[in-house]
This record gives structure tokens, sequence and C-alpha cells, in this order.
């Protein structure tokens, strides 16, 4: 099916949701789940096998040859949709296996340092995507649902302002306008029948990497500068 364009009309129009594109968004934030779940294992997992670094970079090879493939087949055949959760997954994995396996094999003073940046960011990524999965389900008023998910992440990250400083606020306010326009558009491809869950929680998923990794250097960078005045 041929994907139509994304329209500023669409970015801007609050209507109500259906049934239909409430059961979608569903979709969607269940594969985002158990895509950021998967990428939560390969992280943990990473900490006690850093030698798997090289599998999990060949995982993210094959994330990226299957999205390309993915051009050049119906996403809607069977194999289409194995290719497509491969791309979905194989990123997954890749993110948290790379990342985790690079933090193990640093010294243990920096190891602790990135565990807290990591979890910095990891909280302001997940406040954001509870927040707007938990509210999508409850409601069909567009308005609702943005109004009540910017209340909900700003008190939650307020409250996790104490335990990781003012970057969990910075990309709480950051990561929900990136996610504001994702979810606005695939609302607006939903209800004009080019949705595919899959690649829209792939989408997001893409999006709440950029965030987390936008904050984990952040937060390194401000790490090294409060040391060097310190010395």
């Amino acid at each position: 099916m041929k994907q139509q364009p994304f329209s500023l009309d669409g970015l801007f129009e609050m209507s109500e949701l259906t049934p239909q594109t409430q059961r979608h968004l569903r979709r969607v934030y269940s594969f985002l789940s158990s895509g950021i779940a998967l990428a939560i294992f390969c992280f943990v997992l990473a900490q006690f096998f850093p030698s798997l670094s090289g599998i999990f970079i060949l995982l993210g090879i094959l994330s990226i040859v299957a999205e390309f493939a993915l051009i050049c087949m119906n996403r809607n055949s069977t194999f289409g949709r194995r290719v497509n959760f491969t791309s979905l997954y194989g990123y997954a994995s890749s993110v948290g296996g790379v990342l985790g396996s690079t933090i193990a094999r640093m010294d243990t003073e920096s190891r602790i340092a990135n565990y807290r940046y990591c979890m910095s960011a990891f909280v302001s990524a997940i406040i954001i995507f509870v927040s707007f999965s938990v509210f999508s389900m409850l409601t069909s008023n567009r308005a609702g649902i943005y109004g009540l998910c910017i209340a909900a992440s700003l008190i939650l990250s307020i409250i996790s302002f104490f335990f990781f400083g003012a970057s969990t606020i910075i990309g709480v306010i950051l990561g929900i306008l990136y996610v504001i326009i994702d979810t606005q558009s695939i609302i607006y491809r939903s209800k004009n029948s080019t949705s595919d869950a899959v690649n829209d929680a792939k989408m997001l998923f893409v999006d709440l990497v950029k965030i987390f990794y936008k904050l984990y250097e952040e937060n390194m960078k401000k790490d090294k500068e409060k040391k060097k005045k310190e010395k």
C-alpha cells in the first residue's frame, strides 16, 4: 500500500478519535512497549556478557537491511510482516545491547557515572511513554489526551528532578513535543487507512532513543564540566 504523505492539516487537527484509531494506538503502544522491554533486557544482558557486543552490532545491521528490504516488498504479506518485526526488534536489541556492552567495558568509576546518566535519560523517556500510552486508552478526546499527558509528565518529571536533576524536566518537555507530533502523524495515517502499527511503533521508538541519547550526552557533558571546575 502506498504511504500517503503527511499533511500539516493533520498535525493541527484535534477531532475525537474513532474506536478504530484507538485500537490502532493500542497496537502501536503494545509493540513499542515490547521493543522497550527488549532493549532493557539486552542492556542488562550485556552487563554480564559484554563479549556479545558483536552480535548486537550484527542485529543492528540486520535491522537496517530489513528496513531497506521493506521498500521493495509488500508489508502486508506474511514475509513482509516478519521483516517488519525484524527491523523493529533488531534495532531495539542493538540499541540496548551496544550501549550496555560499551558501559560494561568501562572502569568502575566511569561505569557508575554512566549508569547514572542512563537512568536519568531513561526516566525521562519512560515518563513520556507511560503517560501517552495510558491516556490514549482512557479518552478519545485528543486535546484531553495531550493535556493530561503534559500535566502527568511534568508532575512526574518534577518528582524525578530531586533524584536526577533538571535534565529530566528538559528531556520530558522535548520528548512531549516529539511524541505529540508523531502521534498526530499516526492518527492522520490511521484515519486515511495508510497505517502500519509496527512501523508507527518504530517511529516512536526511534524518537524515544533520540531523546535518550540527547539527554545522555548532556548529562555526560555537564558532569565533565563540573569535574573540570572542581580541579
